[in-house]
């Protein structure tokens, strides 16, 4: 079978092909795409070991098109633009990436009849919800311009559905979580902070509740939808574990022996949704269910940023400039 991996070295795809490598190595013929626009990225590409199943091409989905690329079964599209943060700052290149990019990915898919597409999209797309918990048939309220090009891209797969006859399936992690994350992202962000001698932020109050994934139990629920032959279909896909950001500094600040002085509250984000909170049953009636335990994961990737610092330096200081000149409204 072979199958087509794009943004195949940023945080979930990434993991995602190692989780392949590491448990059906060999049912599968890979295709990777990947812009490798970070420092991560390409460091991530260093770090993959020799696959004899796997051709990597580093382009952009803007131009899938263009590719000599043929044959492909299933496509799992994990490029995106994600942080929410940049989408308030540069809200074109999420409608350029998340929304048009996806577009050629599905005019390739339709003309070259693959046989299922997995869009992977996010619970952000809900908007927040103050009780209770989203499922897949609930209307959408999108919040933020990548949350905003998230639901866009939604509404544009269903169109290629209808009009093209493609076979797509959509997911909605909730917020993903694991080793090998830019350090934009809060974990990381937050880790690098405190081993750079600067303090965690947290907006507003820090009491915005998130609903955690590890990145593995993502990768594991793609694949039972692969397995078990879903088609047209929409999965949340979360864990059950809930936890307000305030709580997950405490517990990153426990882990490396620092007390609550290393917490710097900051003005909030505009649009910033409370609480996410999904309903997976969907997904664990087809036979899935998430495995990780959030502290025990939480304690190895504090211990992986600890130690390897060569991958997340570069890319941090970059992140951390960056993030000054929007305060200084340095285009």
């Amino acid at each position: 079978m072979r199958l087509l991996l794009t943004g195949c070295f940023g945080f979930i795809g990434f993991n995602y092909l190692n989780y392949i490598h590491k448990n059906f190595n060999k049912d599968f013929e890979i295709i990777g795409i990947d812009s490798l626009e970070s420092t991560c990225s390409e460091k991530n590409r260093k770090l993959l070991p020799d696959l004899n199943n796997f051709e990597f091409f580093e382009e952009t989905i803007l131009n899938i098109e263009e590719l000599k690329i043929e044959n492909i079964d299933i496509v799992i599209n994990f490029a995106a633009e994600t942080h929410v943060d940049n989408s308030i700052f540069r809200p074109e290149k999420f409608v350029e990436s998340n929304i048009l990019g996806l577009t050629h990915l599905l005019k390739f898919a339709a003309k070259n009849n693959v046989e299922n597409f997995i869009h992977i999209s996010t619970d952000e797309i809900y908007g927040s919800i103050k009780d209770g918990y989203f499922k897949e048939e609930d209307s959408v309220e999108p919040s933020s311009p990548y949350s905003a090009s998230k639901a866009s891209a939604e509404l544009i797969s269903k169109a290629f559905t209808k009009t093209y006859g493609l076979n797509i399936n959509m997911v909605r992690p909730g917020n993903n979580y694991g080793i090998y994350q830019q350090p934009e992202k809060m974990i990381p962000y937050s880790i690098a902070n405190l081993l750079s001698n600067k303090n965690i932020e947290l907006y507003g109050t820090g009491e915005n509740v998130r609903h955690w994934l590890f990145v593995d139990d993502t990768s594991s629920a793609i694949m039972k939808i692969i397995e078990t032959k879903q088609i047209n279909e929409i999965y949340n896909i979360g864990s059950g574990y809930y936890l307000n950001n305030l709580d997950l500094s405490k517990k990153i600040l426990n882990l490396l022996d620092l007390d609550e002085s290393r917490l710097d509250f900051v003005e909030d984000r505009p649009g910033h949704d409370f609480r996410y909170a999904t309903d997976f049953s969907k997904l664990e009636n087809i036979g899935w269910s998430p495995e990780a335990n959030f502290d025990d994961e939480l304690y190895n990737i504090v211990n992986w940023y600890k130690n390897n610092e060569d991958w997340w330096r570069e890319e941090y200081n970059y992140i951390v400039e960056k993030n000054r000149s929007k305060r200084l409204n340095i285009k």
